[in-house]
C-alpha cells in the first residue's frame, strides 16, 4: 500500500484540506513535546479518517501535525493545503 507523508506546523482553528484521486486512508497524528512524554507512542492525538477522496479537519490545537496518506493504487494524485484559523 503506497503511502504520502507530510508535516505541517498548524494553529488551533486551522483547517487542512486533503484531496485525493482515488479513496484513501487519512491519518493525521500531532507530535509535541507533552505527548512525547505522557505517550508511549510519542503523538498526542490521532485523527483517522477512513474511505474518503477529501477531507476537511479541523485541528483543535497548535502543533507539528504529520498527514499519512494510504492509498491502493500506485498512481495517487493527492494535494495537501490548509486554511488559516
Amino acid at each position: 500500500m503506497p503511502s504520502v507523508r507530510a508535516r505541517l506546523s498548524l494553529f488551533g482553528g486551522d483547517t487542512v484540506v486533503i484531496r485525493c484521486s482515488e479513496i484513501c486512508q487519512i491519518l493525521l497524528t500531532c507530535e509535541t513535546p507533552a505527548a512525547r512524554k505522557t505517550s508511549t507512542i510519542g503523538f498526542a492525538d490521532i485523527l483517522s479518517i477512513e474511505d474518503q477522496k477529501t477531507a476537511y479537519v479541523g485541528i483543535p490545537y497548535k502543533g507539528v501535525w504529520n498527514v499519512l496518506i494510504n492509498s491502493p493504487s500506485d498512481s495517487l494524485e493527492h494535494s495537501i493545503t490548509y486554511h488559516a484559523a
